[in-house]
């Protein structure tokens, strides 16, 4: 079925875009040119017969394949064979309550008046047929362009979702006005190449030159909606050479270039040949290449047919291929700017380059040159920022950074893992001893050196120069992130504790998501930290009554300055319990668990003030509290500061 599904979308785009850049072809091109020639009826007669028959044909091809990818759609949802999906109803069920079956009767709709359109042209019919040619090309574009609500477009949410169905449908108007009119353009330079009636030259010159403005606006339509997908759907290195979406959609990238590189011959060495003597040659050689053109072009709609049943690139946990990676917050801040302009200078040389490789051989060989001096100079500043990686380097957890994983991972530790790691997790556990190498210690800031994906590959398979087994066959791969959770946060309430009442700007990672409850509503942490920074403040009995007091009160102006107070009180929730303060928030035992890592020892009370992204900024403790107007003024500060690097913001919930 999957097979079907594929073959009928391929079918199906690749009709639509020609469907679309025969009308294209006529209204943008064909019309203009033979007016601007002074062609008669007679002599373009049979290039309008021959274009007609391909727009006949593509509609053809649309309507069968249409019907297959609905048939295929319909027994992909409802798990049946195909003859209980013909004979049971599930179509009429597709068609009615679904939206891919609302957009395939829309399309459906558009197909039908393209075909009366059709069949009503006259040739002789001169004041009729140009508006019948301009409503079937709108009519043709919004078939097309309606295929982006099939596509992973639709899917997104939101004001991002209308941006990214926006370049969707950019993208597939752009693909019908210039893949979609190479056929065409290739049977009216065969034409001209026949040398039928002496306009025919003419005609070819006038229509090349048409037809490279169109090209050249739809190329520039099409890098635009492209980087618009690839944003939304492989946004990230990783995602683009580390997944199948990622790998097909660098094919697809490559083919394109491949086109773009076809397309600058034709303009820029082939066009000026048109008035020469060497005309004929030329547009022979221009009628080649144009399907040349047209048939990379379809071997990106093949892709393009394959990745509409993926999973995006950023949906999928990507496999890094390479032995090394790039740790850019790594780079100083001047080494970080030298990276940033000769990466700049590299796309320009590789962009001209691609743009000059049309028989400007000089200019070619003077990009590569400068290709190469700029890559090479880019390697001094980066040799720090290398790495070594793993498949798994770029992972994202599986589990989210929350209180019931970190609690959940504290249980494993114990049991798998304390025995060398040691009860703190500082190497000291009662088998370190008998290790040839001791055990690293698993609260210190190099841990967050390393990706979280890299600690999972650690647990995973372990660690042979450091005679760490593996936990693969051990652990599922939920209960390892659980471990690398409590790992990470156990680490980060050690380093918080470096963390004092200046502003940090050194990266930690945040305070662990959890939920609580306030005035009888249930919140997240990582809900209240999307209004601004927070006051976390972590007390054991007895309860600073006073402080609590004060922080109620001054709640009205610390929420004016963007501040939001949650006080949760460690321990046993029915020892010393009081009338709370409206800060004071109730949550279960096991975020209990998890937010003592980050309590300061020998105090009974912390006040952490944590940014956006729930990382610790500043800290204070009981023996040293800061007044309202200070809280405030951090407030301010924190809200303007930018995030630290490696910051891991709290977005899951518990």
């Amino acid at each position: 079925m999957e097979g079907l599904l594929i073959t009928a979308r391929a079918v199906h785009f690749a009709s639509v875009i020609s469907l679309n850049g025969v009308l294209a072809f006529e209204c943008l091109v064909a019309a203009p040119a033979f007016l601007a020639a002074g062609a008669s009826e007679a002599a373009t007669a049979a290039l309008r017969r021959r274009l007609r028959f391909l727009a006949w044909l593509s509609l053809a091809f649309a309507l069968v394949s249409g019907a297959a990818w609905l048939v295929a759609v319909a027994a992909t949802i409802s798990g049946e064979p195909l003859a209980a999906v013909l004979s049971q109803g599930t179509l009429r069920v597709v068609l009615i309550d679904t939206r891919f079956g609302e957009d395939w009767l829309l399309r459906l709709a558009c197909a039908v008046v393209i075909a009366a359109l059709l069949a009503a042209r006259r040739e002789s019919l001169q004041r009729v047929d140009p508006s019948i040619r301009w409503v079937g090309l709108i009519l043709a574009t919004l078939l097309l362009a309606s295929l982006a609500w099939a596509g992973h477009g639709a899917a997104t949410a939101g004001a991002a979702g209308n941006l990214h169905l926006a370049g969707d449908v950019l993208h597939l108007a752009a693909a019908g006005t210039w893949l979609g009119t190479l056929l065409p353009f290739a049977l009216l330079l065969g034409e001209a190449h026949r040398g039928g009636e002496a306009c025919w030259q003419t005609v070819a010159r006038a229509a090349t030159r048409r037809f490279s403005v169109v090209a050249i606006v739809s190329v520039v339509a099409l890098l635009a909606g492209g980087m618009v997908n690839t944003w939304f759907l492989a946004g990230t290195v990783p995602a683009l050479v580390g997944t199948e979406y990622g790998q097909l959609l660098l094919s697809k990238i490559s083919l394109f270039v491949a086109m773009v590189v076809v397309a600058s011959v034709n303009l820029l060495r082939l066009t000026p040949r048109l008035t020469g003597a060497a005309a004929s040659q030329a547009t022979g050689q221009l009628r080649r290449n144009a399907l040349i053109e047209a048939t990379l072009g379809y071997a990106v709609v093949a892709i393009v047919a394959l990745l509409g049943i993926l999973p995006p690139g950023l949906q999928t946990q990507p496999g890094w291929p390479f032995p090394f990676r790039f740790d850019f917050a790594a780079l100083s801040i001047g080494a970080g700017i030298a990276v940033a302009i000769l990466a700049a200078l590299i796309f320009v040389c590789c962009v001209g380059a691609v743009a000059a490789a049309a028989g400007r051989y000089r200019i070619t060989a003077g990009l590569a040159a400068g290709l190469a001096l700029c890559s090479a100079a880019a390697w001094a500043p980066l040799r720090g920022a290398v790495k070594h990686a793993y498949p798994t380097s770029f992972y994202a957890p599986a589990q989210p950074y929350a209180a019931g994983s970190v609690v959940r991972g504290a249980s494993i530790y114990a049991a798998d893992c304390a025995a060398c790691h040691g009860a703190s997790g500082k190497g000291d556990g009662p088998a370190a001893a008998g290790l040839p190498i001791r055990p690293a210690n698993l609260t210190e800031a190099q841990l967050f050196a390393h990706t979280p994906g890299e600690l999972f590959w650690w647990v995973s398979h372990g660690r042979a120069n450091a005679a760490m087994p593996g936990f693969a066959d051990v652990l599922k791969p939920s209960r390892r992130w659980d471990v690398i959770n409590f790992i990470r946060a156990r680490a980060a309430g050690v380093q918080s504790g470096a963390v004092g009442s200046t502003l940090a700007t050194e990266a930690t990672a945040p305070v662990p998501d959890f939920a609580f409850e306030v005035c009888g509503t249930q919140t997240t942490l990582g809900q209240m930290l999307e209004r601004g920074p927070l006051l976390l403040v972590l007390y054991e009995p007895p309860a600073p009554v006073a402080r609590l007091e004060e922080l109620a009160a001054g709640q009205p102006r610390l929420a004016a300055a963007g501040l939001r107070v949650v006080a949760v009180k460690l321990g046993d929730a029915s020892d010393g319990d009081e009338a709370a303060p409206a800060v004071v928030v109730h949550v279960s035992r096991r975020v209990d668990k998890s937010l003592a890592l980050f309590r300061a020892p020998g105090s009974n009370e912390s006040e952490l003030m944590l940014d956006r992204s729930g990382n610790v900024r500043l800290r204070w403790t009981a023996s040293n509290l800061a007044p309202p107007d200070r809280l405030v003024a951090e407030a301010e500060r924190v809200a303007r500061a930018p995030l630290p690097h490696k910051a891991m913001p709290v977005t899951s919930t518990n």
